[in-house]
């Protein structure tokens, strides 16, 4: 459902990008602006990256397989890479047209028309950016949140135009229009570097750390007793699809029946407190060591140390290594 809906979402973006790409077209073939092009050149990103973005989510929603066994949510940060590698070809563009009409300005016409039209155009790029990044949070999806990154910071560039256009319309300078759009393509560069950056590390797996210290708080909170360590912990991201993997240290005596009540009670709250719709999870049991008697307020008959230290489980204690294995 939640995959659904971020599909349905992206649709309206694509094709309101488009309707903003004609008014900032007519906004600029009724003024012959120079920065006027390198705002709807910047909307051309928008369309072909929302036909993208659109695509992916869909590919993104296939059920996994042999070839994928976690599913094709990855797709949506390849997608967004792109998005944001043509960020940058439009930054390039942009500039390098404004460059080519410092040397030769051209007649900036009906001026006041232009700015009514990239107001309107900067208003629903504004709304819709806030809607996508608020919908991308809440449905885990970071084609969404860069998309409307990506919307809102054409947002403010657009605001910054229109006042240096007012500024033109004023003093009459036929050079600001095109340190404008120099200007404005800086900003398009920078964006789609961070657009790059973000999913880079997405696809390298780089960890979600507030994620994951939100799901150590809550293992923290709901923890039984017989759940003497917990070590190794990985959280990796494909989509809408997460794998979990860690080692759980319960009472050498368990039986398999009381070790399985155990993992499955963990497991339920991981599942609970991940935001990704489908949450694999691989956890495997170890018996406890005497050496972990301190640390272990189990009543236990076998017991060869009291229970003296109360450990809090940390991001650091979770994720890291066994630090038993050296008293072993």
């Amino acid at each position: 459902m939640l995959t659904q809906n971020k599909i349905s979402i992206q649709k309206y973006i694509f094709f309101i990008g488009i309707l903003l790409f004609v008014l900032k077209l007519i906004a600029f073939i009724m003024t012959n602006s120079v920065a006027i092009l390198s705002d709807a050149l910047e909307s051309t990103v928008n369309i072909i990256t929302g036909f993208m973005t659109l695509k992916s989510l869909q590919f993104a929603v296939k059920p996994r397989d042999e070839d994928h066994p976690y599913g094709h949510g990855k797709v949506e940060l390849i997608t967004a890479s792109v998005e944001g590698i043509l960020i940058g070809v439009a930054g390039i563009m942009i500039i390098t047209e404004a460059f080519s009409r410092f040397g030769n300005p051209v007649e900036v016409v009906k001026l006041d028309s232009g700015i009514i039209l990239l107001i309107f155009a900067a208003l629903i790029n504004y709304l819709m950016g806030r809607y996508s990044i608020n919908q991308g949070i809440q449905q885990n999806s970071i084609a969404l949140v860069s998309g409307g990154k990506h919307l809102i910071s054409d947002t403010y560039s657009s605001i910054a135009l229109i006042g240096g256009l007012v500024i033109y319309a004023v003093t009459g300078l036929e050079w600001i229009d095109s340190l404008l759009a120099i200007i404005f393509g800086i900003f398009i560069l920078f964006t789609g570097y961070n657009v790059l950056k973000s999913t880079l590390n997405g696809l390298m797996d780089e960890a979600d750390m507030g994620a994951l210290k939100n799901l150590i708080i809550h293992i923290e909170e709901h923890k039984t007793n017989a759940w003497i360590y917990i070590h190794k912990l990985t959280y990796l991201k494909f989509g809408h699809v997460s794998h979990v993997d860690l080692h759980l240290t319960l009472p050498w005596y368990y039986d398999m029946k009381e070790a399985k009540k155990e993992i499955q009670m963990l497991k339920k709250i991981i599942t609970e407190h991940l935001p990704e719709e489908d949450v694999d999870i691989s956890i495997q049991s170890e018996p406890c060591e005497y050496v972990m008697c301190t640390h272990c307020n189990m009543i236990c008959e076998y017991r060869k140390t009291p229970f003296t230290v109360n450990q809090k489980w940390t991001n650091e204690l979770i994720t890291g290594t066994n630090m038993y294995t050296k008293s072993i």
